[in-house]
């Protein structure tokens, strides 16, 4: 199998979420274009809709109206969505309400300790299922600042706390353990809220007025095109080009990687779109390289170790990810996944301590997939599957839509 294609994707899922959530409070109309279709976006939006906020789609266009938040009359579903669930806690405190968080089954297992100890410390009442959803937040008192040190590197608390600062006392101060993510505090920028950044300290002052609407066509998502991109770099021969990508230096980690592991990406058309960086990339098919994978560097292909670890399965050497023990708190214990379905096609693959360690070569046998009903290992696996046996076999795919349910037509569409 050669794949010689270009595609465009669904919008950057981290971004796509920011939008509807930050134009729900904004002063005026925004319009986002590309917005992911994954089912984690319709719990955002169902979100925001429950506390008073009018979302209609016209064609391919969301229309959010901004509006003053009102306290939802029922508790919000995220879903399996953990960035709708952190990022609300922070969001909703910060316009004074009382709402409650409730999830699905895996979602619920999910730990909310780490946004509720600052969002507490900040003045909110909180109760939880021990530290885990179902939870009910009462901000109707106000927020107090906070000054506050990261134990983790996280994105989403990070976030929750940034958001709850529009709406305290005073300026609020979070200092990051490591570099995370930044399209929070991008787009806060770029709408108009006082925030400042200085290395890994990042000030956020209470707003002085609205935040700004705006209109927005969201890049593709890396942490998706990072499938497809896969599949090409294990092809010979092959060569895939993902149009308008996002290109944001804490997302493209999985490319600075590839380059690790031996494989270049040729970037052209460079633009930026409302302060985040995008444009085209080109990868062909490489012969793979072993490598080691610092723990600095994990926050920023969290989402795409899966697939870097199939990747490196196919690398001349061992491929060590070091200190990845976020892992086990995602969708599904991903650090087992991993290592579970690397090692039923044939792959010698281990825990050591909390990294993980990938001994590459070649799958030496067909397996049936395990997805965990993680959509991340669902499509790493296939990936793996296709590239070995231009087939696959798994246990469950309806756990894709969460983030791509139009993952097998795009497969569909480059193999043509």
């Amino acid at each position: 199998m050669i794949i010689d294609s270009i595609i465009s994707l669904p919008g950057d899922k981290s971004i796509s979420h920011r939008s509807i959530m930050l134009a729900s409070i904004a002063n005026g109309v925004s319009h986002i274009t590309n917005l992911n279709d994954g089912k984690d976006l319709e719990s955002t939006i169902r979100a925001m809709q429950l506390c008073g906020v009018s979302i209609e789609k016209d064609d391919d266009t969301i229309i959010v109206k901004g509006c003053l938040l009102k306290n939802p009359t029922e508790p919000i579903d995220c879903g399996n969505s953990g960035t709708t669930s952190r990022l609300l806690t922070g969001l909703l405190s910060s316009q004074h309400l009382s709402f409650s968080l409730i999830g699905d089954e895996s979602l619920s297992k999910r730990p909310m300790n780490r946004v509720i100890a600052p969002l507490a410390e900040m003045g909110c009442t909180i109760t939880s299922n021990d530290g885990l959803l179902p939870i009910h937040i009462d901000a109707s008192s106000g927020l107090e600042k906070i000054n506050y040190q990261m134990p983790i590197a996280s994105a989403q608390v990070k976030s929750a706390i940034l958001l709850a600062g529009l709406g305290s006392e005073d300026t609020c101060t979070v200092k990051e353990l490591r570099h995370s993510r930044d399209h929070t505090e991008i787009m806060l920028e770029s709408m108009g809220a006082d925030i400042m950044i200085d290395g890994d300290n990042i000030e956020i002052n209470p707003l002085s007025s609205s935040l700004k609407s705006f209109v927005m066509n969201i890049p593709a998502d890396p942490s998706s095109a990072a499938f497809f991109i896969a599949l090409a770099v294990l092809l010979k021969g092959s060569s895939l080009t993902v149009e308008n990508i996002l290109l944001n230096p804490t997302r493209t980690g999985f490319i600075d990687v590839l380059e690790k592991m031996g494989v270049q990406g040729l970037v052209s058309n460079q633009s930026i779109n409302n302060g985040e960086s995008c444009g085209n990339i080109q990868f062909i098919g490489s012969d793979i390289q072993s490598c080691n994978i610092p723990a600095e560097m994990i926050p920023s292909i969290i989402d795409e170790i899966p697939i870097l670890a199939v990747i490196a399965a196919f690398a001349k050497g061992k491929t060590v990810f070091h200190e990845v023990e976020e892992l086990r708190f995602k969708e599904s214990d991903r650090l087992h996944a991993i290592v579970k379905n690397l090692q039923l096609f044939g792959i010698n693959a281990y825990e050591e301590g909390n990294s993980l360690v990938v001994e590459g070569g070649r799958p030496t046998k067909m397996a049936k997939i395990l997805s965990f009903d993680d959509h991340r290992i669902a499509m790493a696996f296939i990936i793996l599957s296709l590239v070995s046996f231009e087939d696959y076999d798994i246990d469950d795919t309806a756990c894709i839509d969460i983030s791509l349910p139009g993952f097998f037509n795009i497969l569909k569409d480059i193999q043509r």
